[in-house]
């Protein structure tokens, strides 16, 4: 497996072939994939609501639609929705609308700067240390199913 970067996406490529490789072992090793992957997704989603928190307007009550979810192929977060439809508006910001912040804009900085309010520089800001966890857990776990 390789960690690749392409400036706003962290890929490690060879993850799915990982998990295929993983479940011809146990069953027991391809949930503790879709685990780490739900760690790492939760482990952002929990320090963006805590951001959030110190942040006027809505971005704490639209903090609360962020949700990890379960995947052997990624650590996914998702956002927003019919009962939160002004969650970018908390991120983001906006021109016209009062309820928001100043609009930061939505374009990807890079890991030095860019748009958001809550979600966005958390990515920033703990984005090397959710990483080295989350390969920790992989190394764990490749050394548990392939001892050599």
């Amino acid at each position: 497996m390789a960690v690749a970067s392409d400036g706003g996406t962290v890929r490690i490529e060879g993850l799915r072939d990982f998990y295929n490789a993983l479940r011809r072992v146990s069953d027991e090793y391809p949930a503790t994939l879709v685990r780490a992957n739900y760690d790492l997704a939760k482990g952002l989603v929990d320090k963006s609501r805590a951001r959030a928190r110190g942040e006027p307007g809505v971005a704490r009550k639209a903090a609360r639609s962020l949700r990890a979810s379960r995947s052997a192929s990624a650590a996914i977060v998702s956002a927003g929705g019919a009962r939160y439809p002004y969650f970018w508006g908390a991120e983001f910001g906006a021109l016209r609308y009062r309820q928001f912040q100043t609009w930061r804009g939505n374009q990807w900085g890079a890991w030095s700067g860019g748009p958001g309010y809550f979600l966005h520089p958390t990515i920033r800001d703990h984005a090397v240390e959710l990483i080295e966890d989350y390969l920790s857990k992989l190394d764990r776990l490749h050394s548990q199913a392939f001892p050599d």
